[in-house]
């Protein structure tokens, strides 16, 4: 058994606790699953990457951790925390993926593709945004600025899956789908029409994007070894 598979069955049975509690409607024993995903794939990237860690990944981490501690805190700047928290990921995400865009040469014959990308993604952006919500936790200025950055990144990542269908795209590109799932979902959950799937939809979608960002780490760092390229820092 590899040294890492442990906290990767943590990871699933968590995973798998915080699902079921959601079907219970026990809110608070799946807040306390859900908050044991990230510190689990946490373990299992460092343990599956010889104990090495870029300070970027590792404030990744950190931010999505924070992010349930203030669902699961349940206090009156939680909503906001919450939200800075991934608004953050999504942005250092954006930087990561966005050196891989210039890494990769595109052409011509890209350009349909991504524009169609473009005008999919703006679209599904809109539609949400213009929706009439009610009960807005804070400024609806901060969730145009949400829906942008995500939907940048999303562009961005779908991209380079478009241009270069390996192993460590895919993985982002899972990653960000699931990001896209969750967002619209719980927007249309919490302040649109209160329907138990959306948020159950939400849930799992959510645990996936922890998964495949994993993964996608994981990939992406082998592919620099394989380079020659590491700036990573060890953890010992």
């Amino acid at each position: 058994m590899k040294a890492s598979t442990p906290s990767l069955v943590i990871f699933f049975v968590a995973s798998f606790f915080a699902i079921l509690f959601k079907v219970l409607e026990c809110t608070c024993l799946m807040l306390y699953a859900k908050s044991i995903v990230i510190p689990s794939l946490f373990i299992y990237y460092l343990v599956s990457n010889n104990y090495k860690i870029t300070v970027t990944k590792a404030l990744i981490f950190l931010l999505c951790f924070m992010r349930d501690v203030f669902v699961l805190l349940s206090i009156q700047e939680s909503a906001l925390g919450s939200f800075l928290c991934i608004l953050f990921v999504y942005l250092i995400l954006l930087n990561l993926t966005l050196k891989d865009f210039r890494n990769l040469k595109f052409n011509f014959d890209d350009s349909a593709s991504i524009l169609i990308l473009v005008l999919s993604v703006g679209t599904i952006c809109y539609s949400v945004l213009n929706l009439k919500l009610e009960g807005l936790d804070f400024s609806f200025s901060l969730y145009v600025i949400f829906g942008i950055v995500l939907s940048i990144l999303s562009v961005v990542v779908l991209s380079n899956y478009i241009k270069n269908e390996s192993y460590v795209y895919v993985n982002s590109m899972m990653m960000c789908v699931c990001f896209i799932i969750t967002d619209i979902f719980f927007v249309l959950y919490n302040f649109y029409f209160d329907l138990y799937i959306f948020s159950f939809i939400s849930i799992i979608t959510q645990v996936l994007s922890y998964f495949f960002m994993v993964k996608y780490f994981l990939a992406k760092d082998q592919m620099e070894i394989d380079s020659g390229d590491s700036n990573r820092i060890s953890i010992s």
